[in-house]
């Protein structure tokens, strides 16, 4: 039975591989190495050092660059202006919001009197309420940060509801219709009455300080339509029978 030796790592030291190594250039006829080759392995172990060191640098210059960049972006405060896009005395307002910040918008939330009201986006950063009711309007708009601000605006030249007929009485030939609008007033110059056949007919006095409207001799059915001064219009039908 054969028996095998275990040959044991041949380890070569220093001074074997640096005659070694001038035997090779010798041979190839090359400038031989001067530098000795335990010099070499140390400046090897120095250049990794290097690199590990430069690399745990960069890794934490990154590192804070990127905690410097979160928390700057975290502190942005919301900021917006409100503008009215209707005139000074016009009814019916529309208000345009403006975000200032260039960070996202998470949301715009906005209220009278704890009733919500829709926001619409017409572009970046630019949204546009239309209130339907008078009141404290409160406007919040919040960040993708969750920094928000809140601005509020009264709101007193919204009219959506239509003027109203009081009352309506017959006097023999005449017929007394009286008006009324809280809001924006009737505007009775513009009230119009027709016949079924489209046919006008004139009033024949019209008094604003009692919203009396009096017509004479009406001998058929007749459309009434009356406008405030925010253009809703409301349409009666007097019946002459």
């Amino acid at each position: 039975m054969k028996q095998f030796n275990k040959i044991s790592k041949y380890n070569l030291n220093m001074e074997d591989a640096n005659r070694i190594l001038e035997q090779a250039f010798k041979a190839a006829q090359a400038e031989p190495n001067t530098i000795p080759l335990d010099v070499l392995a140390a400046n090897g172990l120095f250049q990794k050092k290097r690199h590990t060191v430069r690399n745990i640098f960069i890794v934490t210059a990154i590192t804070i660059f990127l905690l410097l960049a979160v928390l700057y972006v975290s502190r942005i405060p919301s900021s917006f202006t409100i503008k009215n896009k209707a005139e000074e005395d016009e009814y019916n307002p529309v208000y345009q919001v403006n975000v200032d910040s260039f960070m996202l918008v998470d949301r715009v939330s906005v209220s009278i009197d704890g009733r919500h009201i829709p926001v619409y986006e017409t572009e970046s950063h630019v949204y546009s309420v239309e209130p339907p009711v008078n009141g404290q309007m409160e406007i919040t708009v919040t960040l993708l940060n969750q920094k928000s601000a809140t601005q509020y605006v009264d709101v007193t030249m919204v009219d959506k509801d239509n003027p109203v007929a009081e009352s309506c009485h017959r006097e023999g030939s005449l017929i007394y219709l009286y008006l009324s609008d809280e809001l924006s007033g009737v505007d009775f110059d513009h009230i119009q009455t027709t016949t079924l056949d489209g046919k006008n007919v004139e009033p024949i006095s019209v008094d604003p300080s009692s919203g009396c409207v009096t017509f004479s001799h009406l001998e058929e059915t007749v459309n009434v339509y009356v406008p405030d001064h925010a253009g809703n219009r409301l349409q009666l039908i007097l019946s002459i029978s």
